[in-house]
């Protein structure tokens, strides 16, 4: 049990309920319910039904465009640890000014129940921090404090400008290479003159 992140485990006896019927009656009661199986085959499967969101697709521009970092929230109304985090996580200062770095999206998982499928949110708040070419980084489950938020956060800018910062040196390294070959003198050949 996680109380300081509205969390605990259920253990049910597969005979007598499926996982369908007490995940309704977790999300019925007002919390959320995320499926963790033994068997992969079990879990829910991630489509590319989120690549046909105009809502997602205008966020991956944006972000390409402003070189920004997406950081999707998954949430609803009726999410209590979503409210939560409204009032306790995202008004502080850390949190925001790390936030105010990326492209942040609150995504109503009632109004974009594709999204949210072809990401496989199972249980909110679900959050998801993508490259700014849209591919996923990191996933975060549950509520978070602000501190362990922030601490999530910084780690994963961190490690796209670190990620960023090879990818530039390596393309300069190439580019002096090219411009070494092309610049390489061929001897003349003994009877033409240049």
């Amino acid at each position: 049990m996680r109380l300081d992140q509205d969390r605990f485990v259920v253990g049910y006896d597969a005979s007598k309920a499926t996982a369908e019927d007490l995940i309704a009656v977790i999300v019925k009661a007002g919390w959320t319910a995320e499926l963790i199986a033994s068997s992969p085959a079990i879990l829910p499967k991630t489509t590319s039904t989120r690549i046909d969101d105009p809502f997602f697709i205008a966020a991956v521009a944006r972000a390409k465009r402003e070189n920004k970092p997406i950081v999707l929230d998954f949430e609803a109304s009726w999410c209590k640890p979503c409210k939560r985090m409204e009032r306790e996580t995202f008004p502080d200062r850390t949190v925001s000014r790390l936030l105010d770095r990326c492209i942040f999206l609150k995504i109503d998982t009632d109004q974009h129940v594709a999204l949210a499928k072809g990401f496989g949110v199972v249980g909110l708040p679900d959050f998801r921090f993508l490259a700014p070419d849209g591919s996923e980084q990191k996933r975060l489950l549950g509520f978070q404090d602000a501190a362990t938020f922030a601490q999530a956060l910084k780690k994963f800018l961190k490690d796209l400008e670190e990620a960023s910062t090879k990818r530039d040196g390596l393309k300069t390294k190439q580019a002096s290479q090219r411009t070494k070959r092309s610049a390489r003198i061929e001897p003349s050949k003994p009877g033409k003159s240049p």
